[in-house]
């Protein structure tokens, strides 16, 4: 067997080959991250929160498994339990998986499945209130949700989409599509 036109032989199928693996590896789109994922500036576990108002008097107390606090002073809570104080008796007690606490602002959204334990501000009854996510205010002793919500309370249940409460005035408004059902006293 003549071993130089073997050779050239066996070369142009590895040739062939190399370049055909090189012109796929310049065709292959290498995708990148969205962004450089931001790692908290430092985090806190098993937190216990209170938070003033304007005035300096205690507006929420609150635990979380664990907060994320941001280079932007923005923040991240996991697992929340936050409990609302009003000057009587009437406090609202919110719990939620997750919160995001906005970098410059004293306000937090609770993000869902939110619950939060109240009571109706005509006679006082149990309510409560079930929304993917709400905003809460220290500040002003508000929250308000834009999102649907489902009421429960012994004499009457219903639903709304968009919910404000003033938890100091005693003040809860559903804003659109109101169904309430009541149950009448025997």
């Amino acid at each position: 067997m003549n071993w130089r036109k073997l050779i050239p032989l066996l070369l142009v199928p590895a040739l062939a080959g190399l370049f055909y693996t090189f012109q796929r590896m310049d065709n292959t789109i290498v995708e990148s991250p969205q962004g450089p994922v931001e790692l908290p500036r430092y985090t806190l576990g098993d937190a216990e929160l209170t938070r003033f108002d304007s005035d300096g008097n205690i507006s929420l107390t609150g635990q979380a498994d664990t907060i994320d606090y941001f280079d932007d002073q923005s923040g991240r809570a996991q697992n929340l339990r936050v409990d609302l104080v009003a000057d009587d008796d009437r406090t609202w007690h919110l719990t939620a998986p997750a919160a995001t606490l906005p970098a410059h602002q004293r306000r937090f959204m609770l993000e869902g499945p939110v619950l939060a334990k109240g009571q109706w501000p005509d006679n006082g009854e149990d309510v409560v209130v079930h929304t993917d996510h709400l905003w809460v205010d220290p500040d002003r002793r508000e929250i308000d949700t834009d999102a649907p919500v489902d009421l429960q309370s012994p004499q009457r249940t219903g639903n709304a989409v968009g919910m404000h409460s003033d938890w100091a005035a005693q003040t809860l408004q559903l804003l659109h599509n109101v169904k309430m059902t009541y149950e009448a006293p025997h």
